[in-house]
């Protein structure tokens, strides 16, 4: 679980070595009653490698900042990853 500096559309996770990992949020997914964020590392990133990551967004009741869970399922990985596919080219083909 990371605790993230969130401002809007990008979030900055400390990796164990201390590094900053920044990440474009580029779409909140709602699968089976949790929202995902699936995320990019900026290039200049540490942990940029061209892929998207899925995290689960968890609910902090007694702050403002989200916190995002890594997902170790690779069900439920490639059914946000899909439906993020899915939600792009629909926006994409203007529908």
């Amino acid at each position: 679980m990371s605790k993230a500096q969130n401002d809007d559309f990008f979030v900055s996770f400390t990796d164990e070595q201390g590094r900053a990992n920044n990440f474009e949020i580029l779409a909140v997914i709602e699968y089976e009653g949790r929202d995902y964020a699936v995320m990019l590392p900026e290039n200049d990133s540490p942990s940029y490698n061209g892929m998207v990551y899925v995290f689960e967004v968890a609910e902090e009741l007694d702050s403002d900042t989200d916190t995002y869970v890594g997902v170790e399922d690779q069900e439920i990985i490639d059914a946000v990853y899909d439906m993020f596919i899915a939600e792009a080219k629909r926006l994409e083909s203007g529908d």
